[in-house]
């Protein structure tokens, strides 16, 4: 789930992107209460700061002295995360910094919406972008999410999204819009025919938990899945809302992890995807092996880390025997043989991507869904396309059927056996 905190910050520094438009006179209470977090998180290693570095910190944060003093900083003493010292004049003296922890900043949002008087219009952006940066949706349904804030906000918000491109919408082949983020949702007519598809199936909603529970957990094994039922991950993959990557063991049995198809997009600007699916190989392998393998790793982060820096790591037989499917897309070769079998990593770039999505799942030992601590017994790799194309002439519907602000930390390494 993406929190108000990170959509508040997002959305602000989109904002500052964009020549002044009534646009911006709309959503300024979001924009505003997006540079307060701005400034606070940039505070949140500091304690004590006099008034010319608070100044600069908050120019480079594109925040203007004026505001800084009559509108930032009072909003953070109010909320409590910051103490102003001022001389006998009133002039600012310095800033002592009492910024709550991470979670309890996120947890905040809602009384700094109160705080900066956000109407409901900006509530129902919040609302609105959230639902279209999770989903495709059908324009109906989008309204819908942020009914609660009333008709007529919710579409003055969804004009306001659009027009400065945080959502887009589509007309159908059966003339209904479908609306999405473009910064997360990227094929036009593809994305609009899967969300006239989900809406006409009747599981908006179980795709959507789907979408959230993927997006929390890249790479989660198809097994694991708790928000729905098979046939909706199915249909999902068969719409290309979900993407499935298919790893087989030695004996031919195979695992199947699902990943969502914005992995590595950001909701207020794209960034690098993963169009040759070898992110998704060497991630899908990883948590296959933290999962089912027998031959497990107490830090698979470590491993990467190790990869990455020196740009070989291993020393064990299976990485000469189980690798054949990486090696034939050009991420690594297996050197050496016997026990001094080991990885030499060829793309560097695809396993710094790996170690993103490996870092944003957490650490955990032991072999849980949320973690990722072993390598295995990996004989073969299917393509997303491939498997696609063999779902879609599976997948049949009836009438009635018809997921930071912040980074995970990365692990640490150690003297000792990944």
């Amino acid at each position: 789930m993406i929190h108000d905190a990170q959509l508040l910050l997002g959305l602000s520094r989109h904002l500052s992107a964009y020549s002044i438009s009534p646009v911006h006179a709309a959503l300024d209470s979001l924009q505003f209460a997006g540079q307060v977090y701005e400034l606070a998180w940039r505070l949140r290693q500091s304690q004590l700061s006099s008034a010319e570095r608070i100044r600069a910190i908050a120019i480079e944060a594109k925040i203007g002295p004026r505001q800084l003093e009559r509108e930032v900083l009072p909003t953070l003493e109010q909320l409590g995360w910051v103490q102003c010292q001022r001389d006998t004049n009133g002039q600012l003296l310095n800033v002592a910094a009492l910024i709550p922890p991470a979670n309890e900043l996120i947890a905040s949002a809602s009384r700094l919406l109160d705080i900066v008087l956000a109407d409901q219009t900006q509530r129902a952006a919040l609302t609105i972008l959230r639902a279209t940066t999770r989903q495709p949706l059908e324009r109906t349904a989008c309204l819908a999410e942020a009914a609660a804030h009333g008709e007529q906000e919710a579409e003055a918000a969804l004009r306001h999204l659009t027009a400065i491109n945080l959502v887009r919408q589509v007309r159908g082949d059966d003339g209904r819009t479908a609306v999405f983020n473009p910064n997360i949702w990227v094929g036009n007519e593809k994305v609009a025919a899967a969300a006239l598809k989900t809406e006409d199936a009747r599981v908006r909603t179980e795709v959507g938990a789907l979408l959230e529970e993927v997006g929390a957990s890249p790479g989660l094994p198809e097994a694991h899945v708790t928000s729905t039922e098979q046939r909706w991950v199915d249909f999902a993959v068969g719409v290309g809302l979900i993407e499935r990557t298919v790893v087989q063991t030695a004996n031919g049995a195979e695992q199947r992890f699902l990943f969502a198809p914005h992995m590595g997009r950001d909701p207020f600007g794209v960034a690098h995807g993963d169009p040759s699916g070898h992110v998704r190989q060497l991630v899908g392998s990883m948590i296959y092996a933290s999962t089912f393998a027998s031959w497990k790793l107490r830090s698979p982060g470590a491993f990467l880390y190790v990869l990455i820096r020196d740009g070989q790591a291993g020393g064990h037989e299976r990485i000469a025997e189980d690798y054949p499917m990486l090696e034939t897309a050009g991420t690594i070769r297996v050197v050496g043989t016997g026990r001094n079998a080991a990885m030499q990593l060829l793309q560097a770039d695809v396993a710094e991507a790996a170690l993103e999505i490996i870092d944003s799942r957490g650490s955990h030992v032991g072999g849980s869904i949320d973690g990722v601590e072993s390598l295995g017994d990996l004989r073969s790799y299917t393509h997303l396309e491939r498997e696609r194309a063999e779902l879609a002439s599976r997948v049949t519907l009836d009438d009635a059927d018809a997921r930071r602000i912040i980074d995970a930390l990365r692990d640490t390494t150690a003297k000792r056996d990944f």
